[in-house]
């Protein structure tokens, strides 16, 4: 009896630490939560008169820019430098609903050095227009689809 119990408690003392130990090493999914800056919600349509402009942010390294689409249609995205450099690869980039990276090269065209950029959105296709909706950062993590 007394080795009956003494097995159980072992193997009860060794599935607890296994599971324990699952979770540590498992490591936490990366949060996008403090670089995201969600879109202010402006009507847009095709023409650039209608286009929303995000405001400035500093891009770190010579990632992906990430841009999380909700708006019900298709987007035109341009990313520009301080300077208002276009600096998406393409000249833009047609990003549909859901999350995607865009390739852009404000970081490397400035000898690598930390740069600035914002977007600048319309509707991406004639006689479509909206509420803009999403979020968007200027440096990405995960694993996306490049609309670019």
């Amino acid at each position: 009896m007394k080795k009956r119990k003494s097995a159980v408690c072992g193997l009860l003392t060794m599935c607890i630490t296994m599971g324990l130990g699952t979770s540590v090493f498992a490591g936490e999914p990366e949060t996008r939560a403090t670089w995201d800056s969600y879109f202010k919600e402006d009507f847009i349509g095709y023409s650039t008169t209608q286009a929303h402009e995000t405001p400035m942010r500093w891009k770190d390294n010579d990632s992906y820019h990430y841009v999380m689409n909700t708006s019900g249609f298709n987007l035109w995205v341009i990313s520009y430098d301080r300077y208002y450099n276009n600096r998406t690869r393409g000249l833009r980039a047609i990003v549909p609903g859901g999350e995607w990276f865009i390739t852009n090269s404000v970081f490397e065209d400035h000898g690598y050095v930390r740069d600035e950029c914002r977007l600048n959105i319309t509707s991406a296709t004639s006689g479509v227009s909206g509420y803009l909706k999403g979020k968007w950062s200027p440096d990405s993590i995960g694993s996306y689809p490049v609309a670019n």
